[in-house]
């Protein structure tokens, strides 16, 4: 039988396999544009960088038991266990995806903790801003 601690092993790596994007979290803060005088977002503590995955619920309709909804969907982010640990309120920039371009340019703002103890990865939910 196989120890948690390889279990958890083999599990943080194939969930490290399908972290299809690059991401940059950090505390973002407002900024002007110098030359043009537009409003920009200026990265002001980086968290981390590196591959990530974003992920969606599902948009088909969920199974209902009695007219209540069974299950709710959260829109995730999530990075390799033992990254950094990021905070509610950073905000999440997709600048890569190896399987879908139009997540590129995105970005998100982590609004809890991720879920800790035996995980293959932390899971941050958030909620899209672009």
């Amino acid at each position: 039988m196989a120890s948690v601690l390889s279990v958890l092993r083999d599990g943080r790596r194939l969930a490290e396999a399908r972290m299809t994007e690059t991401v940059l979290v950090g505390r973002f803060v407002d900024g002007t544009d110098e030359e043009t005088g537009n409003a920009t977002r200026v990265l002001a503590e980086e968290r981390y960088t590196g591959i990530g995955r974003v992920k969606y619920p599902s948009l088909t309709v969920s199974d209902t038991s009695a007219g209540l909804p069974v299950a709710e969907q959260q829109l995730t982010v999530s990075i390799p266990s033992g990254s950094p640990q990021c905070f509610e309120g950073d905000d999440v920039v997709v600048s890569a995806s190896a399987v879908d371009g139009l997540l590129v340019g995105r970005r998100f703002r982590i609004t809890g903790e991720p879920q800790s103890g035996q995980t293959t990865a932390h899971r941050y939910p958030v909620r899209e801003l672009t």
